[in-house]
């Protein structure tokens, strides 16, 4: 079966949306990776966390900011779930084909939590549900082995760990700043150029402050001879 891409499932995930909130994750990590030390100390794992807040940030921004009134965010303390009207979709880093058990659950509770009354409803109407469902949404950050995000792919999980519907946002990657090697020395701020002394002026003459002002010019005279009793 021809995988379906996510706004033929369900309209309200439009191409622009999902392109925002994959930007704003891979933009915010790569940042956050590009300003680590790791001669200082900095690891994968506290650069990691540190991404993930400012994606909380970033995203609870967007939302407050009245440009994007599809988009709510749920966030309590490390728990980040972002809905598109009201479809959550479930950021993680890791692989798009295999999402991990952790990941799977908090989708599906916050699936069941939404869910429940409308499912409900199905079963007393004698209405099947989806085949192998539910079926959740779910937006993989890949990374390199250094953790910076290489892609962000969108697609749909069940509860048995199975994937369908991926498609990989067409998201613009910053070119990674290279990293600080042992030994080197920060860059001195450069010094305003000093102007040359005119044509004919000798340059011992011109004394020139740090901003390349003349401070004086010095002048060469003749003093007269004094003698001095013997």
């Amino acid at each position: 079966m021809d995988a379906a891409l996510p706004w033929e499932l369900n309209p309200v995930l439009e191409p622009s949306r999902l392109v925002l909130l994959a930007q704003t994750a891979v933009n915010v990590r790569n940042k956050a990776f590009s300003e680590a030390n790791r001669e200082e100390g900095d690891t994968s794992w506290g650069i990691g966390c540190k991404a993930h807040e400012r994606f909380g940030h970033a995203l609870c921004r967007l939302a407050e900011s009245g440009k994007h009134p599809w988009l709510t965010v749920q966030r309590d303390g490390l728990y980040l779930m972002p809905h598109i009207e009201g479809v959550a979709v479930r950021v993680y880093r890791g692989p798009a084909d295999k999402p991990s058990q952790r990941h799977l659950e908090a989708a599906r509770s916050e699936h069941n939590r939404r869910n429940e009354p409308r499912q409900m409803t199905f079963s007393f109407l004698g209405q099947e549900s989806e085949p192998d469902g539910p079926w959740f949404w779910m937006m993989a950050v890949e990374t390199d082995v250094e953790g910076r995000a290489l892609r962000a792919v969108f697609f749909q999980a069940n509860e048995a760990g199975g994937t369908r519907n991926a498609w990989e946002a067409p998201v613009e990657m910053a070119p990674a700043a290279p990293a600080p090697q042992p030994g080197d020395k920060p860059a001195r701020p450069a010094r305003p150029a000093r102007p040359r002394a005119a044509a004919g002026q000798p340059a011992k003459e011109a004394l020139l402050s740090r901003d390349g002002q003349p401070l004086f010019r010095a002048q060469t005279m003749t003093l007269p001879l004094v003698s001095q009793p013997s």
